[in-house]
């Protein structure tokens, strides 16, 4: 399984404090299933609850969502863009510790497809990278222009961390 790496790798690139302590960020998957593709090739996909704990964390929560945003718009887009999976795709339990730290558990539902080929008759195993959403999908030109007067409207009134 690659993506519990690559989500760690994320957070410590956008969070400082994550960066600097790298002992209070810890990631397990507790349950999954492999789902086998029963046709003629031998891959498969792994579907698992992938959880982040930060524990002891002074900041803001909004940090470490924003880079779980960001490694799932590439990585597991279907939890963005899907409203299906919106739901539960992503979840999370606070326990404020006291004025200053937290510790912050998120659930993420991931899914894993693997490519099995065969070379010189030995199975060669490939992690298939998710392909990037279609952000234009489905909209035409009057969805846009109404996206980007919302967005105009809510980016005036947005509220920042400052």
């Amino acid at each position: 399984m690659l993506k519990p790496k690559l989500l760690r790798q994320e957070i410590s690139r956008l969070v400082p404090w994550v960066r600097e302590n790298p002992d209070r960020l810890a990631l397990y998957v507790p349950r999954g299933h492999v789902v086998g593709r029963g046709g003629a090739s031998a891959s498969f996909e792994y579907r698992y609850t992938l959880e982040v704990l930060v524990m002891d964390f002074p900041g803001s929560t909004d940090d470490i969502m924003l880079a779980i945003q960001l490694w799932a718009r590439q990585y597991e887009p279907e939890l963005l863009f899907n409203p299906d999976n919106q739901k539960n795709g992503i979840t999370f339990e606070v326990d404020i510790l006291n004025n200053d730290a937290i510790d912050l558990l998120v659930r993420v539902q991931v899914t894993e497809a693997v490519a099995v080929t065969s070379s010189n008759g030995k199975p060669v195993v490939r992690h298939r990278a998710d392909p990037p959403p279609d952000l234009m999908e489905g909209m035409d030109g009057w969805a846009l222009a109404v996206r980007d007067m919302a967005s105009t409207v809510s980016g005036d009134a947005a509220v920042t961390n400052e």
